[in-house]
């Protein structure tokens, strides 16, 4: 009986499969997320050099291993890197050898928090164009950041802010009057949790649509005049028309029902015409508004709705 016994574990050697009890333990048993460095995994009754190679693993999306060495047979060393977003806590440690052996240990390895990974900028796409008035910001956000701060500029070196919040998460909608039409802007974010902060994004920059007005060849007008804007009311899209006997300064603003502005549509010189000019409401609310001109001692208000 002795006999046979000593024959099986024989064969067994022979062929290479042979089972450890488990991984004994992870030296260091500690990291945080965004870290990269050696570590030296022990375990009991192993047979590693039977291999050629090893794999180390961990239960985690987000922590990897590289540069794993079989030093004898219970102990391998090897790189573990954790990504800056991989999950905090207690993981299994797991080795698999070539013969598809696999070695375990319950919660061998902790990681713990870091300060977030830079995030990326997503929307508005860089470079991009004819982007709305209240363009929509969105951004590969971290599961462990819990604020972001994003700042906008006229300036790629964002020496003057035109936009400077915090906000919770992605997506971000930019509220209305912020932006201005046919000018380029640049953006960049960062994110907070308990243990910090990170650096700055990767710039991205846009350039809101043009305000797409019109003018209409013809006789100068004999006077000036705010026409009634169509559709209205309207979803998104409206056109507002007007015209003006001589050259000068021309306004064009909506206000809100509180008679609070929400965006300049024209602010600058126009020679005497007619004009016509597109506006896109963009995140409005439904609701009523106004909208004025003022030119050479003329003003007029007017009332546009808006049907969502």
């Amino acid at each position: 009986m002795r006999f046979f016994r000593i024959l099986i574990l024989i064969v067994v050697l022979n062929t290479g499969f042979v089972y450890s009890q488990e991984v004994s333990r992870v030296i260091p048993d500690t990291g945080r997320q965004g870290r990269t460095f050696p570590i030296t995994v022990h375990g009991t009754g192993t047979e590693w050099t039977l291999s050629p190679y090893c794999e180390i693993y961990f239960d985690s999306i987000g922590v990897t291993t590289n540069n794993v060495v079989i030093v004898n047979d219970t102990t391998l060393t090897g790189n573990i890197i954790i990504d800056g977003k991989a999950s905090t806590g207690f993981h299994m440690c797991i080795v698999g050898d070539n013969f598809l052996n696999y070695y375990y240990k319950d919660s061998a390895f902790t990681v713990f928090l870091n300060v977030p990974v830079t995030p990326t900028p997503l929307l508005p796409l860089n470079n991009s164009i004819n982007q709305p008035i209240t363009p929509y910001f969105l951004w590969d956000s971290n599961f462990y950041a819990v604020s972001y701060r994003i700042q906008l500029s006229t300036d790629v070196g964002f020496g003057t802010l035109t936009y400077d919040t915090s906000v919770a998460n992605t997506p971000f909608v930019i509220r209305q009057g912020v932006l201005v039409h046919n000018v380029k802007y640049y953006w960049r974010l960062k994110a907070y949790n308990s243990m910090g902060e990170s650096p700055w994004s990767t710039v991205f920059n846009f350039t809101v649509m043009p305000v797409g007005i019109i003018s209409f060849p013809g006789e100068i007008p004999a006077e000036y005049k705010l026409f009634e804007n169509y559709p209205n009311p309207f979803n998104a899209q409206t056109k507002f028309r007007f015209q003006i006997p001589k050259n000068g300064i021309v306004k064009l603003k909506i206000f809100d029902l509180s008679g609070k502005e929400i965006e300049t549509l024209i602010n600058g010189n126009l020679n005497a015409g007619s004009y016509e000019i597109n506006w896109y409401s963009g995140s409005l609310a439904s609701g009523v508004y106004f909208y004025s001109i003022e030119s050479t001692g003329f003003r007029d208000v007017k009332r546009a709705v808006i049907l969502k």
